[in-house]
Protein backbone atom coordinates (compact mmCIF):
# COMPACT_ATOMS: atom_id res chain seq x y z
CA UNK A 1 0.00 0.00 0.00
CA UNK A 2 1.45 3.70 -0.77
CA UNK A 3 2.45 5.84 1.84
CA UNK A 4 2.19 9.23 2.10
CA UNK A 5 4.74 11.92 4.61
CA UNK A 6 3.08 14.77 5.84
CA UNK A 7 4.62 17.59 8.01
CA UNK A 8 2.27 18.97 10.06
CA UNK A 9 1.86 21.63 12.59
CA UNK A 10 1.54 20.56 16.54
CA UNK A 11 -2.10 21.99 16.79
CA UNK A 12 -3.10 19.87 13.36
CA UNK A 13 -1.99 17.34 14.44
CA UNK A 14 -3.76 17.14 17.31
CA UNK A 15 -6.30 18.06 15.94
CA UNK A 16 -6.48 14.81 13.85
CA UNK A 17 -5.68 12.68 16.58
CA UNK A 18 -8.16 14.04 18.73
CA UNK A 19 -10.91 13.37 15.51
CA UNK A 20 -9.86 9.99 14.52
CA UNK A 21 -9.74 8.71 18.19
CA UNK A 22 -13.25 10.29 18.90
CA UNK A 23 -14.83 8.30 15.37
CA UNK A 24 -12.52 5.35 17.00
CA UNK A 25 -10.48 4.67 13.71
CA UNK A 26 -6.40 5.23 12.97
CA UNK A 27 -5.17 8.36 12.11
CA UNK A 28 -4.35 7.13 8.70
CA UNK A 29 -7.56 5.94 8.17
CA UNK A 30 -9.05 9.11 9.59
CA UNK A 31 -6.44 11.21 7.02
CA UNK A 32 -7.69 9.32 3.48
CA UNK A 33 -11.05 9.82 4.79
CA UNK A 34 -10.44 13.65 4.83
CA UNK A 35 -8.65 13.07 1.33
CA UNK A 36 -11.15 11.34 -0.07
CA UNK A 37 -14.14 13.66 1.32
CA UNK A 38 -12.04 16.77 0.59
CA UNK A 39 -11.57 15.43 -3.20
CA UNK A 40 -14.84 15.12 -4.29
CA UNK A 41 -16.19 16.85 -6.89
CA UNK A 42 -17.96 20.60 -6.08
CA UNK A 43 -17.61 23.96 -5.73
CA UNK A 44 -15.52 25.55 -2.80
CA UNK A 45 -17.88 27.27 -0.05
CA UNK A 46 -19.81 30.60 -1.49
CA UNK A 47 -18.93 29.89 -5.07
CA UNK A 48 -22.32 30.28 -6.48
CA UNK A 49 -23.22 33.59 -4.67
CA UNK A 50 -20.60 35.25 -6.54
CA UNK A 51 -22.71 35.03 -9.48
CA UNK A 52 -23.74 38.61 -10.69
CA UNK A 53 -21.85 40.36 -8.14
CA UNK A 54 -19.55 41.74 -10.67
CA UNK A 55 -21.27 45.25 -11.43
CA UNK A 56 -19.12 46.35 -14.61
CA UNK A 57 -20.63 46.97 -18.06
CA UNK A 58 -17.30 45.93 -19.49
CA UNK A 59 -18.80 42.02 -18.46
CA UNK A 60 -21.25 40.97 -21.56
CA UNK A 61 -22.38 38.12 -23.43
CA UNK A 62 -20.65 38.18 -27.09
CA UNK A 63 -22.54 37.77 -29.77
CA UNK A 64 -23.03 34.72 -31.37
CA UNK A 65 -19.96 33.92 -34.28
CA UNK A 66 -20.71 33.26 -37.66
CA UNK A 67 -20.62 29.19 -38.40
CA UNK A 68 -19.28 29.93 -41.41
CA UNK A 69 -15.74 30.67 -39.50
CA UNK A 70 -15.87 26.98 -38.08
CA UNK A 71 -12.98 24.68 -39.95
CA UNK A 72 -13.85 22.20 -41.36
CA UNK A 73 -13.40 18.47 -40.09
CA UNK A 74 -12.69 15.52 -41.49
CA UNK A 75 -16.22 13.28 -40.63
CA UNK A 76 -15.53 10.42 -38.30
Amino acid sequence: MPQLSLYLDNGTMEKLRRDASREGISLSRHAAHLIRLDGASRWPTGFLDLYGSVKDDSFAEPSELDWSLNARRPAL
